[in-house]
């Protein structure tokens, strides 16, 4: 046997590792020591009650702000004092209250589709049709996602908000909500290409002659969520839709205020409404709710020249006369 043939034995500076090692596995032990179990094999003990993985309570009350400022048209907070105390969580489709969970989930979609619509600045409606009768929802969503990729190669992005509404004869379409005007004949040619010539139908509606970016995303949410409760959705299955990068701008706080403080509630509306102006503009329209005597609510304004906020107050702006 030559030297290079000849593996080398421990007392050598490079000893020639082992097959099993060459293969990812460990060295084999020469020492008093057992061998390294391995990675999949250990025991990680996380069936057993440790304290290290109990959460304490925090010293105070947490309270939350939540802020979603779309600038001066549109900003929207809502705050609320945390229950640090959480429930058992159910399984998933089996809860008892399911109509007042149906109920809440509605709101939270149209509220989500508001959003969105002012995220995108939509501003225009199309609505996509087909000539047969379809009611092959994944149909639908799959040819809504061939539209969005065929736009996307012929260089047109085109951010959306979408749902699905169902016409009396049973037939889906989906309505999007879009900003800016569209190409109609792109938009046609391509999806004539998935549904087939003469197959389907594009449909353009621009914005009302008046309307702000918010009372049109207002009539986009009210208009597209229209029939929820005749939609049939079954468990976990989404009510909208939307292209890829649609995200809510969205800014959320945290804080433990000492549970001796008192008026909390009143100083903690006081600091949303000046945090609201301050985003706005003291020229504005503000709306607001509040519950549990305070420990919750909501608060949403946008810019108007014909209110002036001073000293907390709202008062009218005289309008000036030309001479």
């Amino acid at each position: 046997m030559s030297c290079q043939d000849k593996p080398l034995d421990s007392n050598s500076r490079n000893p020639k590792p082992d097959a099993r090692a060459r293969g990812g596995a460990s060295h084999p032990r020469r020492g008093a020591a057992p061998a390294a179990t391995p990675k999949l094999d250990r025991r990680t003990f996380l069936g057993e009650h440790t304290w290290p993985h109990i959460t304490l309570p925090p010293a105070g009350n947490v309270w939350s702000i939540t802020i979603h400022d779309f600038g001066k048209q549109w900003v929207e907070m809502s705050w609320g004092r945390l229950d640090p105390i959480q429930g058992k969580r159910g399984e998933k489709g089996a809860s008892r209250n399911r109509k007042m969970n149906e109920a809440r989930a509605r709101g939270r979609a149209k509220s989500t589709i508001r959003k969105k619509c002012l995220t995108i600045g939509a501003d225009h409606l199309v609505t996509l049709t087909y000539r047969a009768n379809m009611e092959d929802r994944d149909r639908v969503l799959h040819d809504l996602e061939r539209l969005r990729r065929a736009l996307s190669r012929s260089g047109c992005s085109m951010p959306y908000v979408a749902v699905l509404e169902r016409q009396q004869r049973g037939a889906l379409h989906p309505h999007l909500a879009v900003k800016g005007f569209q190409d109609v004949r792109l938009l046609r040619r391509c999806w004539y290409k998935i549904v087939g010539n003469g197959q389907g139908q594009v449909n353009v509606r621009g914005p009302r002659p008046g309307s702000s970016p918010v009372k049109l995303a207002r009539y986009l949410s009210k208009y597209i969520s229209k029939d929820f409760d005749n939609m049939p959705r079954e468990f976990e299955e989404h009510r909208y839709f939307c292209s890829l990068g649609v995200k809510v701008p969205t800014e959320k706080h945290e804080f433990v205020l000492d549970r001796r403080a008192k008026d909390v509630e009143r100083k903690m509306y006081s600091l949303i409404r000046q945090e609201a102006l301050r985003r706005v503009g003291v020229c504005c329209r503000l709306t607001e709710w509040m519950g549990g005597s305070g420990t919750y609510g909501w608060m949403a304004g946008f810019e108007d020249g014909s209110i002036r906020w001073v000293t907390g107050k709202p008062e009218a702006v005289p309008s000036t006369q030309s001479p």
